[in-house]
């Protein structure tokens, strides 16, 4: 069985509240899951919120919407995918992780990285998250093993390891990477006003092609690079970025 964890909070320090802000007729949560739905290689998705009051906006809109939500560490985000994943009745053979900040994702670059996944036969695998050479930021995908996410969550120590899930993992197993269009180079997550604004402008361009994907966005931006001035001050990754500064031992 392979579950999708979809990494979701409202406190923001950038742009509160942004997972359930409303845009383009839903909220960035909701295009995030209407988008991913039709993946054929996820069997279930489930959105990792957190226990503090703010989110509990957050499992409203999933009992909604019907859609499964595990609430559990704020910081120890590494605790709260090893819950969630162990809170369906079987346990999992494959996890998949995705941040709540893409709307644009798309179920083709899930359903891509899974199958290379599948074929690659390593412990972990992705289309991002691997500077400089795999970067899809805003369609980014992780996937990697239960048994994986197991000895990460009773082994690792430093906070960089429990806020990211996955660090410690790619330290101490195989990995590989994929970009799913060798040519996509741009920063579409959404972290500030100005990323929603990039974003809202791409769906607004490509609403008439339905189930667009990644190739599409990054046509569009060559075509019209001038929708990448109007977030062009966001930074890849910062958070991780400064975890890896600010590391400590926190286990």
């Amino acid at each position: 069985m392979t579950i999708a964890i979809l990494q979701a909070r409202m406190g923001s320090s950038r742009l509160p509240g942004k997972v359930l802000r409303d845009f383009q007729g839903n909220t960035i949560l909701g295009h995030l899951i209407s988008r991913l739905r039709p993946s054929q290689t996820v069997d279930h998705f489930v959105v990792a919120t957190t226990l503090n009051a703010e989110d509990d906006a957050i499992e409203a809109w999933c009992k909604l919407n019907n859609v499964a939500c595990y609430r559990g560490s704020d910081w120890d985000v590494l605790d709260r995918f090893w819950n969630a994943a162990n809170s369906f009745s079987n346990a999992p053979d494959t996890i998949v992780r995705i941040c709540c900040d893409n709307p644009l994702h798309s179920y083709k670059v899930l359903d891509f990285v899974v199958t290379e996944f599948q074929k690659a036969g390593t412990t972990y695998f992705s289309n991002s998250n691997q500077e400089p050479e795999y970067v899809e930021d805003g369609f980014d995908v992780e996937v990697f093993t239960y048994a994986a996410l197991q000895e990460a969550q009773e082994k690792a120590t430093l906070m960089s390891e429990r806020e990211h899930v996955c660090p410690y993992i790619k330290k101490h197993f195989p990995c590989a990477w994929k970009k799913a269009d060798p040519d996509y180079m741009f920063k579409l997550s959404v972290d500030t006003e100005n990323d929603l604004a990039a974003v809202s402008r791409i769906f607004e361009e490509l609403k008439d092609i339905q189930d667009f994907g990644i190739h599409e966005v990054t046509k569009l931006l060559k075509q019209k690079p001038e929708i990448l001035e109007l977030n062009r001050e966001s930074e890849i990754n910062s958070g991780f970025k400064k975890s890896i500064n600010e590391d400590r031992k926190v286990k």
